[in-house]
């Protein structure tokens, strides 16, 4: 019962979507991906892409720290902010894909791993929708199903990521491009419910 009262409130739907759209990037990036991406892909060495690895995890906690005083100031910054993570996620992954001759710079390599650190503390932005939408007694199965809209983004590109890089041949390209599918499934949703 209390699943099904939580999820009939407008902002625990908006808050899996948030959580879902934001999360799943850095974490495909953190937990499976980027490590054989940098090398295989983009020819650093191990040393290097352990290096941008770590970038992704400082700049988590760093814009952690900012996006909790903008929001902490002003409410009204949470979709913006959501969206704008999103969107430039989008951007530099797209840039990296798509870049002449298939390495990318270290720049904008650092760059996107600098912006995918900000995926995990837009992702928190979900249960800030999701908490105060339910009373007291229902905000831990709230903050449940939010939780879940993340992990099941990122346990289906990671899953995805591999069957298309086993299909394709290792075609990195090809196999990442899953991630701009469910950044729009996921901003599509959070479009339509806020």
């Amino acid at each position: 019962r209390q699943i099904r009262e939580s999820w009939s409130e407008p902002g625990t739907r908006l808050g899996l979507w948030v959580h879902f759209t934001t999360q799943f990037p850095a974490m495909v990036f953190l937990l499976l991906w980027g490590m054989p991406f940098l090398i295989e892909a983009q020819g650093l060495t191990r040393t290097t892409a352990g290096g941008l690895l770590t970038l992704v995890v400082a700049s988590n906690m760093a814009l952690g720290l900012v996006y909790g005083q903008i929001i902490g100031r002003r409410q009204s910054t949470r979709i913006p902010l959501a969206l704008g993570t999103v969107g430039l996620t989008a951007l530099l992954w797209g840039a990296v894909l798509a870049h002449p001759g298939g390495h990318a710079p270290m720049w904008l390599l650092t760059t996107l791993c600098l912006v995918l650190g900000g995926c995990g503390p837009a992702s928190m932005i979900g249960f800030d929708f999701a908490r105060p939408a339910n009373p007291a007694e229902r905000q831990g199965t709230a903050s449940g199903i939010t939780n879940m809209g993340g992990f099941i983004a990122s346990m289906t590109t990671l899953l995805t990521v591999g069957v298309l890089l086993d299909a394709t041949g290792d075609d990195y390209r090809i196999a990442f491009s899953t991630v701009f599918v469910l950044q729009a499934l996921g901003t599509s949703q959070i479009l339509r419910l806020r």
